[in-house]
Protein backbone atom coordinates (compact mmCIF):
# COMPACT_ATOMS: atom_id res chain seq x y z
CA UNK A 1 0.00 0.00 0.00
CA UNK A 2 0.89 3.85 -0.54
CA UNK A 3 2.45 5.08 2.84
CA UNK A 4 4.06 8.35 3.51
CA UNK A 5 5.77 6.25 6.79
CA UNK A 6 9.61 5.41 7.04
CA UNK A 7 8.86 2.44 9.17
CA UNK A 8 11.72 -0.15 10.62
CA UNK A 9 10.06 -2.87 12.33
CA UNK A 10 13.32 -4.75 13.29
CA UNK A 11 13.86 -2.14 16.16
CA UNK A 12 10.57 -0.76 16.80
CA UNK A 13 11.73 2.20 15.49
CA UNK A 14 9.02 4.77 13.62
CA UNK A 15 9.51 7.70 11.40
CA UNK A 16 7.55 10.58 11.00
CA UNK A 17 8.01 13.21 8.51
CA UNK A 18 6.07 16.58 9.60
CA UNK A 19 5.56 17.17 5.84
CA UNK A 20 4.49 13.98 5.12
CA UNK A 21 1.53 14.56 8.09
CA UNK A 22 0.82 17.58 6.71
CA UNK A 23 0.45 15.54 2.98
CA UNK A 24 -1.95 13.39 4.66
CA UNK A 25 -3.62 15.53 6.40
CA UNK A 26 -4.27 17.79 3.27
CA UNK A 27 -5.42 14.37 1.42
CA UNK A 28 -8.05 13.49 3.56
CA UNK A 29 -9.17 17.00 4.48
CA UNK A 30 -9.69 17.60 0.28
CA UNK A 31 -11.10 13.85 0.50
CA UNK A 32 -13.40 14.32 3.02
CA UNK A 33 -14.77 18.26 3.09
CA UNK A 34 -14.70 19.77 0.11
CA UNK A 35 -15.55 16.42 -2.02
CA UNK A 36 -12.65 15.85 -3.83
CA UNK A 37 -11.59 12.70 -5.88
CA UNK A 38 -8.72 10.73 -6.35
CA UNK A 39 -7.93 11.58 -9.77
CA UNK A 40 -8.63 15.87 -8.80
CA UNK A 41 -6.64 15.36 -5.54
CA UNK A 42 -3.39 14.33 -7.93
CA UNK A 43 -3.75 16.80 -10.12
CA UNK A 44 -4.27 19.40 -7.01
CA UNK A 45 -0.90 18.17 -5.65
CA UNK A 46 0.96 18.03 -9.28
CA UNK A 47 -0.33 21.68 -9.87
CA UNK A 48 0.85 22.58 -6.05
CA UNK A 49 4.38 20.51 -6.61
CA UNK A 50 3.53 18.51 -3.72
CA UNK A 51 5.58 15.67 -4.00
CA UNK A 52 6.43 12.24 -2.84
CA UNK A 53 9.60 11.59 -0.84
CA UNK A 54 11.71 10.81 -4.59
CA UNK A 55 10.09 13.96 -6.29
CA UNK A 56 7.74 12.07 -8.24
CA UNK A 57 3.85 12.74 -8.70
CA UNK A 58 1.44 11.49 -6.63
CA UNK A 59 -0.59 9.21 -9.15
CA UNK A 60 -4.89 8.97 -8.31
CA UNK A 61 -3.96 5.05 -7.30
CA UNK A 62 -1.50 5.60 -5.04
CA UNK A 63 -3.75 8.11 -3.24
CA UNK A 64 -6.74 5.85 -3.58
CA UNK A 65 -4.52 3.18 -1.30
CA UNK A 66 -3.55 5.99 0.97
CA UNK A 67 -7.03 6.75 1.85
CA UNK A 68 -8.03 3.10 2.92
CA UNK A 69 -4.43 2.38 4.61
CA UNK A 70 -5.22 2.46 8.45
CA UNK A 71 -1.77 3.14 9.59
CA UNK A 72 -2.84 7.04 9.23
CA UNK A 73 -5.06 6.44 12.56
CA UNK A 74 -2.18 4.71 14.38
CA UNK A 75 -3.66 1.27 13.13
CA UNK A 76 -0.79 -1.27 11.89
CA UNK A 77 -2.35 -4.22 10.05
CA UNK A 78 -0.81 -7.23 7.82
CA UNK A 79 -3.90 -9.52 6.20
CA UNK A 80 -6.42 -9.44 9.39
CA UNK A 81 -4.01 -9.39 11.91
CA UNK A 82 -4.41 -5.87 13.01
CA UNK A 83 -2.40 -3.99 16.09
CA UNK A 84 -3.38 -1.75 18.88
CA UNK A 85 -3.33 2.05 17.79
CA UNK A 86 0.07 3.62 18.35
CA UNK A 87 -0.42 7.42 19.39
CA UNK A 88 3.01 8.12 17.56
CA UNK A 89 1.92 7.16 14.01
CA UNK A 90 -1.56 8.60 13.94
CA UNK A 91 -2.20 11.80 12.26
CA UNK A 92 -5.68 12.10 11.38
CA UNK A 93 -8.49 11.05 13.99
CA UNK A 94 -10.62 7.95 13.37
CA UNK A 95 -13.87 9.76 12.59
CA UNK A 96 -12.16 11.40 9.89
CA UNK A 97 -11.12 7.90 8.68
CA UNK A 98 -14.46 6.54 8.73
CA UNK A 99 -16.13 9.45 6.95
CA UNK A 100 -13.43 8.71 3.93
CA UNK A 101 -13.77 5.20 3.72
CA UNK A 102 -18.08 5.60 3.81
CA UNK A 103 -17.66 8.20 0.50
CA UNK A 104 -15.26 5.67 -1.15
CA UNK A 105 -17.59 2.75 -1.16
CA UNK A 106 -20.83 5.34 -1.54
CA UNK A 107 -19.02 6.74 -4.81
CA UNK A 108 -18.48 3.18 -6.16
CA UNK A 109 -22.36 2.31 -5.65
CA UNK A 110 -25.38 3.32 -8.13
CA UNK A 111 -27.77 5.58 -6.86
CA UNK A 112 -25.52 7.42 -4.14
CA UNK A 113 -26.22 10.84 -2.61
CA UNK A 114 -22.56 11.74 -2.04
CA UNK A 115 -21.53 13.23 -5.28
CA UNK A 116 -19.73 11.66 -7.74
CA UNK A 117 -17.57 14.89 -8.48
CA UNK A 118 -17.52 18.53 -7.55
CA UNK A 119 -16.15 20.15 -10.60
CA UNK A 120 -19.22 21.88 -12.14
CA UNK A 121 -20.84 25.20 -10.78
CA UNK A 122 -24.02 23.89 -9.92
CA UNK A 123 -24.86 23.39 -6.35
CA UNK A 124 -27.51 21.28 -6.48
CA UNK A 125 -26.60 18.59 -8.91
CA UNK A 126 -28.47 15.44 -8.26
CA UNK A 127 -30.88 16.75 -4.78
CA UNK A 128 -33.26 19.24 -7.13
CA UNK A 129 -36.49 17.54 -8.21
CA UNK A 130 -39.48 18.87 -9.97
CA UNK A 131 -42.29 19.44 -7.84
CA UNK A 132 -45.12 19.17 -10.46
CA UNK A 133 -43.96 15.89 -11.95
CA UNK A 134 -41.46 14.88 -9.12
CA UNK A 135 -38.41 13.87 -11.46
CA UNK A 136 -35.08 14.81 -10.97
CA UNK A 137 -33.57 17.86 -12.60
CA UNK A 138 -31.23 18.10 -14.83
CA UNK A 139 -28.09 20.51 -15.36
CA UNK A 140 -28.05 21.93 -19.03
CA UNK A 141 -26.01 24.67 -20.23
CA UNK A 142 -27.43 27.42 -22.93
CA UNK A 143 -26.07 30.51 -23.86
CA UNK A 144 -25.56 33.40 -26.38
CA UNK A 145 -22.82 35.84 -27.63
CA UNK A 146 -23.05 39.07 -26.75
CA UNK A 147 -20.70 41.86 -28.32
CA UNK A 148 -19.16 43.91 -25.71
CA UNK A 149 -18.23 47.87 -26.03
CA UNK A 150 -14.57 47.72 -27.36
CA UNK A 151 -16.07 45.06 -30.47
CA UNK A 152 -14.97 41.44 -28.89
CA UNK A 153 -17.22 39.02 -29.00
CA UNK A 154 -18.10 37.10 -25.60
CA UNK A 155 -20.07 33.73 -25.32
CA UNK A 156 -22.27 33.92 -22.32
CA UNK A 157 -23.38 30.65 -20.72
CA UNK A 158 -26.94 30.30 -18.61
CA UNK A 159 -27.04 27.13 -16.48
CA UNK A 160 -30.02 26.09 -15.70
CA UNK A 161 -31.70 22.82 -13.50
CA UNK A 162 -34.01 21.31 -16.54
CA UNK A 163 -37.01 19.16 -16.08
CA UNK A 164 -36.56 16.90 -18.92
CA UNK A 165 -40.74 15.43 -18.55
CA UNK A 166 -41.47 18.65 -18.86
CA UNK A 167 -39.79 19.23 -21.94
CA UNK A 168 -40.89 15.55 -23.75
CA UNK A 169 -44.42 15.70 -22.33
CA UNK A 170 -45.47 19.31 -22.16
CA UNK A 171 -48.87 18.34 -21.41
CA UNK A 172 -48.53 16.11 -18.41
CA UNK A 173 -46.24 18.42 -16.22
CA UNK A 174 -47.72 21.74 -15.08
CA UNK A 175 -44.06 23.45 -13.71
CA UNK A 176 -41.79 24.95 -16.00
CA UNK A 177 -39.53 23.81 -18.14
CA UNK A 178 -36.35 24.95 -16.22
CA UNK A 179 -34.68 26.86 -13.22
CA UNK A 180 -31.93 29.59 -13.09
CA UNK A 181 -28.78 28.00 -11.52
CA UNK A 182 -27.64 31.01 -10.15
CA UNK A 183 -31.05 31.89 -8.50
CA UNK A 184 -31.70 28.72 -7.00
CA UNK A 185 -28.63 27.82 -5.56
CA UNK A 186 -28.66 30.92 -3.64
CA UNK A 187 -31.93 30.93 -2.25
CA UNK A 188 -30.96 27.58 -1.11
CA UNK A 189 -27.82 28.65 0.22
CA UNK A 190 -29.67 31.39 2.30
CA UNK A 191 -32.13 28.68 3.74
CA UNK A 192 -29.37 26.11 5.04
CA UNK A 193 -27.18 29.15 6.41
CA UNK A 194 -30.31 30.73 8.24
CA UNK A 195 -30.97 27.20 9.46
CA UNK A 196 -27.38 26.39 10.79
CA UNK A 197 -27.30 29.79 12.10
CA UNK A 198 -30.58 28.90 14.16
CA UNK A 199 -28.69 25.48 15.49
CA UNK A 200 -25.56 27.67 16.14
CA UNK A 201 -27.81 30.49 18.38
CA UNK A 202 -29.11 27.62 20.96
CA UNK A 203 -27.06 25.96 23.86
CA UNK A 204 -25.80 22.66 22.76
CA UNK A 205 -26.83 21.34 26.24
CA UNK A 206 -30.29 22.59 25.92
CA UNK A 207 -30.60 21.10 22.34
CA UNK A 208 -28.88 17.49 23.14
CA UNK A 209 -31.24 17.77 26.20
CA UNK A 210 -34.51 18.65 24.25
CA UNK A 211 -33.52 15.44 21.90
CA UNK A 212 -32.68 13.12 24.31
CA UNK A 213 -35.98 14.03 26.30
CA UNK A 214 -37.71 13.72 22.87
CA UNK A 215 -36.58 10.00 22.20
CA UNK A 216 -37.15 8.69 25.84
CA UNK A 217 -40.88 10.02 25.79
CA UNK A 218 -41.54 8.31 22.50
CA UNK A 219 -40.00 5.50 23.27
CA UNK A 220 -41.77 5.41 26.77
CA UNK A 221 -45.23 5.87 24.20
CA UNK A 222 -44.08 2.87 23.19
CA UNK A 223 -43.33 0.96 26.15
CA UNK A 224 -46.61 1.32 27.32
CA UNK A 225 -48.56 0.84 24.06
CA UNK A 226 -46.51 -2.48 24.66
CA UNK A 227 -47.90 -3.26 28.01
CA UNK A 228 -51.23 -2.27 27.14
CA UNK A 229 -52.13 -4.74 23.90
CA UNK A 230 -50.29 -7.61 26.40
CA UNK A 231 -52.71 -6.95 29.36
CA UNK A 232 -55.45 -7.19 27.25
CA UNK A 233 -54.03 -10.07 25.25
CA UNK A 234 -53.40 -11.88 28.68
CA UNK A 235 -57.48 -10.94 29.91
CA UNK A 236 -58.55 -12.39 26.28
CA UNK A 237 -56.76 -15.63 26.92
CA UNK A 238 -58.48 -15.94 30.48
CA UNK A 239 -61.99 -15.62 29.25
CA UNK A 240 -60.63 -18.43 26.72
CA UNK A 241 -59.57 -20.46 29.42
CA UNK A 242 -63.00 -19.71 31.38
CA UNK A 243 -65.12 -20.92 28.84
CA UNK A 244 -63.77 -24.29 28.53
CA UNK A 245 -66.14 -25.50 31.96
CA UNK A 246 -69.01 -24.05 29.93
CA UNK A 247 -67.66 -26.06 26.32
CA UNK A 248 -67.77 -29.04 28.79
CA UNK A 249 -71.48 -28.42 29.68
CA UNK A 250 -72.20 -28.05 26.26
CA UNK A 251 -73.02 -24.32 27.59
CA UNK A 252 -70.90 -22.37 25.19
CA UNK A 253 -71.66 -21.44 21.78
CA UNK A 254 -67.76 -22.13 20.97
CA UNK A 255 -67.28 -25.45 19.78
CA UNK A 256 -64.04 -27.60 21.65
CA UNK A 257 -61.80 -27.19 18.40
CA UNK A 258 -62.89 -23.25 18.01
CA UNK A 259 -61.76 -22.52 21.52
CA UNK A 260 -58.24 -24.24 21.59
CA UNK A 261 -57.74 -22.87 17.90
CA UNK A 262 -57.83 -19.27 19.76
CA UNK A 263 -55.93 -19.97 22.89
CA UNK A 264 -53.33 -21.53 20.91
CA UNK A 265 -53.52 -18.21 18.29
CA UNK A 266 -53.88 -16.19 21.82
CA UNK A 267 -50.54 -17.69 22.59
CA UNK A 268 -48.57 -16.85 19.65
CA UNK A 269 -49.82 -13.31 19.89
CA UNK A 270 -49.00 -13.01 23.38
CA UNK A 271 -45.58 -14.35 23.27
CA UNK A 272 -45.02 -11.67 20.66
CA UNK A 273 -45.99 -8.91 22.45
CA UNK A 274 -43.60 -9.85 25.23
CA UNK A 275 -41.12 -9.87 22.91
CA UNK A 276 -41.91 -6.73 21.50
CA UNK A 277 -42.00 -5.43 25.13
CA UNK A 278 -38.69 -6.10 26.22
CA UNK A 279 -37.00 -5.17 23.27
CA UNK A 280 -38.62 -1.69 23.53
CA UNK A 281 -37.58 -2.16 27.69
CA UNK A 282 -34.01 -2.97 26.35
CA UNK A 283 -34.16 0.22 24.21
CA UNK A 284 -35.30 2.52 27.12
CA UNK A 285 -33.06 1.17 29.38
CA UNK A 286 -29.98 2.03 26.76
CA UNK A 287 -31.08 5.61 25.29
CA UNK A 288 -31.60 6.33 29.75
CA UNK A 289 -27.87 5.83 29.72
CA UNK A 290 -26.73 8.75 27.93
CA UNK A 291 -27.17 10.71 24.41
CA UNK A 292 -23.64 10.34 23.04
CA UNK A 293 -24.99 9.71 19.91
CA UNK A 294 -27.03 13.14 19.94
CA UNK A 295 -23.69 14.95 21.05
CA UNK A 296 -21.37 13.93 18.14
CA UNK A 297 -24.61 14.87 15.84
CA UNK A 298 -24.74 17.81 16.97
CA UNK A 299 -20.49 18.54 17.61
CA UNK A 300 -20.30 17.71 13.70
CA UNK A 301 -23.72 20.41 12.76
CA UNK A 302 -22.11 22.69 14.59
CA UNK A 303 -19.04 22.80 13.17
CA UNK A 304 -20.44 22.69 9.83
CA UNK A 305 -22.60 26.11 10.89
CA UNK A 306 -19.06 27.57 12.35
CA UNK A 307 -17.59 27.92 8.96
CA UNK A 308 -20.17 27.59 6.72
CA UNK A 309 -20.17 30.87 5.46
CA UNK A 310 -16.56 30.74 5.15
CA UNK A 311 -16.37 27.25 3.08
CA UNK A 312 -15.66 26.76 -0.51
CA UNK A 313 -18.33 25.79 -3.43
CA UNK A 314 -16.93 22.38 -2.83
CA UNK A 315 -17.26 22.36 0.66
CA UNK A 316 -20.97 23.12 0.63
CA UNK A 317 -21.89 20.53 -2.32
CA UNK A 318 -20.34 18.07 0.66
CA UNK A 319 -22.55 19.42 3.28
CA UNK A 320 -25.80 19.66 0.76
CA UNK A 321 -25.12 16.14 0.50
CA UNK A 322 -24.90 15.11 3.93
CA UNK A 323 -27.35 16.74 4.98
CA UNK A 324 -30.56 17.65 2.53
CA UNK A 325 -32.28 14.55 0.97
CA UNK A 326 -34.63 16.45 -1.41
CA UNK A 327 -35.60 19.64 -2.81
CA UNK A 328 -38.64 19.75 -5.26
CA UNK A 329 -39.28 23.45 -7.13
CA UNK A 330 -42.40 24.74 -7.92
CA UNK A 331 -43.55 28.01 -10.01
CA UNK A 332 -41.96 30.95 -9.51
CA UNK A 333 -39.13 29.42 -6.99
CA UNK A 334 -41.71 27.94 -4.34
CA UNK A 335 -39.72 25.05 -2.33
CA UNK A 336 -40.28 22.21 -0.30
CA UNK A 337 -37.07 21.09 1.43
CA UNK A 338 -36.79 17.96 2.86
CA UNK A 339 -33.35 17.52 5.49
CA UNK A 340 -32.10 14.37 6.70
CA UNK A 341 -32.98 13.27 9.87
CA UNK A 342 -29.77 14.47 11.63
CA UNK A 343 -30.15 17.43 10.16
CA UNK A 344 -34.04 17.85 10.89
CA UNK A 345 -33.96 16.70 14.51
CA UNK A 346 -31.73 19.30 16.13
CA UNK A 347 -33.23 21.86 13.45
CA UNK A 348 -36.80 21.46 15.03
CA UNK A 349 -35.71 21.13 18.64
CA UNK A 350 -33.26 24.58 18.20
CA UNK A 351 -36.79 26.68 16.95
CA UNK A 352 -38.70 28.47 19.25
CA UNK A 353 -42.85 28.46 18.26
CA UNK A 354 -41.90 32.29 16.80
CA UNK A 355 -39.43 31.41 14.75
CA UNK A 356 -40.39 31.81 10.97
CA UNK A 357 -38.41 30.87 7.74
CA UNK A 358 -36.69 33.96 6.54
CA UNK A 359 -37.48 33.07 3.00
CA UNK A 360 -40.33 33.57 1.76
CA UNK A 361 -42.60 30.86 -0.48
CA UNK A 362 -41.13 28.21 1.35
CA UNK A 363 -41.77 25.12 3.15
CA UNK A 364 -39.02 23.39 5.06
CA UNK A 365 -39.89 19.21 6.11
Amino acid sequence: MACLFSICFCKLDYTLSPEASQIVRLIFNKYVNEGYGAQRLSRYLSENKICRADGSNFPNTSINRMIKNPIYTGVLHNGDAISEEVPELRIIDRDTYDRAQTIMQSRTQQHSDIPLNLKGSALLVGKVYCGHCGNCLTLTTSGKRKTCIDGSVQWVSRPRYQCHYKVRHPESCDGQSGYGVPKLDTIVDQVIRSQLEKIKGKPGEDIVTAQHKKMLELTKARMSLCSSQLAAKRRELEDYRSEILRVIRGESRFTADMLNELIEQGREEERELSEALRQVKEEYSLMQSGADQEEEELSRLRSWADVYDSCSFEAKKMFIAYFVKSIHVHRDYELDIQFNVSFEEFRNLSYSPDDKCDIPDMKIS
